[in-house]
């Protein structure tokens, strides 16, 4: 009695199609489908020099030193040991002076110290900013982005943009456009304080 055997290129095929599948279903079920607007960031070290994220949850801020409206300067790796929302801003930017009074204010006053802020003003003139500021009330800590630069290390598509940073300091997740109170306390709450 002779037995038939399958070509090795028709097995070989059947796994990679599994092996497709399972990576499908994997996203899936890890909200990768879930049609958010935002983006979630999962970076793996590098395993040949062993840099990367402490915690492998995401990339690490970059550390590049940007000016604070009061004259100082700063870096992001001051904010690690707690998390921070990174928001950019301008005063050219109606979706970012509806947000700055509608969603990060309240979040920030419900939040208390759970979280930092930071917002950066970008591409604007300082006396517009400064009245904007005084209009709406934002209590984050006020950085400059004059050309731009940190919006584009970081990935933004359009304005408001804003980025949440786990408490090592690494980037879990961005979203491009305005947030609402509730889509911002709930993002916060997700990625940051219940991850």
């Amino acid at each position: 009695m002779t037995t038939r055997t399958r070509p090795k290129t028709s097995i070989l095929i059947g796994v990679a199609l599994a092996a497709v599948v399972a990576v499908a279903a994997i996203a899936l079920a890890s909200g990768g489908g879930s049609g958010s607007s935002g983006t979630t960031v999962a970076a793996v070290p590098d395993l040949e020099t062993g840099d990367g994220p402490v915690t492998g949850l995401g990339p690490k801020a970059p550390q590049d030193e940007f000016a604070f409206f009061d004259g100082t300067s700063g870096t992001l790796a001051a904010y690690e040991g707690r998390p921070t929302v990174i928001n950019f801003w301008a005063s050219w930017c109606p979706s970012c002076v509806a947000e700055m009074s509608a969603a990060f204010l309240p979040a920030q006053l419900s939040l208390g110290d759970q979280v930092s802020f930071v917002g950066f003003n970008i591409q604007d003139e300082r006396s517009k900013a400064l009245e904007l500021v005084d209009e709406t009330g934002v209590l984050f800590d006020l950085a400059e982005d004059p050309q731009g630069d940190l919006f584009t290390e970081l990935g933004g598509l359009g304005m408001p943009f804003t980025v949440f940073i786990s408490e090592a300091g690494e980037i879990i997740h961005k979203h491009n456009g305005p947030l609402t109170e509730g889509q911002l306390v709930d993002l916060i709450n997700e990625k940051l304080l219940e991850a």
